[in-house]
């Protein structure tokens, strides 16, 4: 399987693992969380792709000061560089880190996934089926 790899992205003066996924065709910007079970995108990106966020499974999430974002998860598919996966999409209008996450859930199973920080790069490489 390929591996795609990603140079950090400039934000707000650091740079970080944010790199561009798709979803239907859409391109979304997204931080890549070791430390988050889910990807949890804005409601601004629901609206700009199409989806009716509401609509969603209803999960009450927990952030990392240990407080509980109300969250509505939808199965979509993923594209990471030429890879598509299908994954849960949590959409919540009080995700307040200031960009979209990429979590563990769905991606993290499905590709080895490396940072470097020194060279501040990520690379994700697709894992075989067998290995799911």
């Amino acid at each position: 399987m390929p591996l795609v790899e990603f140079p950090y992205t400039l934000h707000k003066g650091y740079l970080l693992p944010i790199i561009p996924v798709s979803i239907d065709s859409h391109k979304i910007w997204v931080f890549v969380d070791s430390g988050a079970t889910f990807s949890i995108l804005s409601v601004p990106e629901a609206e700009r792709i199409g989806v009716d966020w509401r609509s969603g499974r209803p999960q009450m999430i927990v952030v990392g000061d240990g407080s509980f974002i109300p969250t509505f998860i939808h199965n979509l598919t993923i594209q990471i560089g030429t890879s598509q996966v299908a994954a849960p999409v949590g959409f919540s209008e009080r995700l307040g880190v200031g960009f979209n996450l990429l979590g563990r859930t769905g991606i993290f199973d499905r590709f080895q996934v490396c940072f470097n920080d020194r060279a501040r790069r990520v690379t994700f490489q697709q894992l075989s089926s067998e290995a799911i």
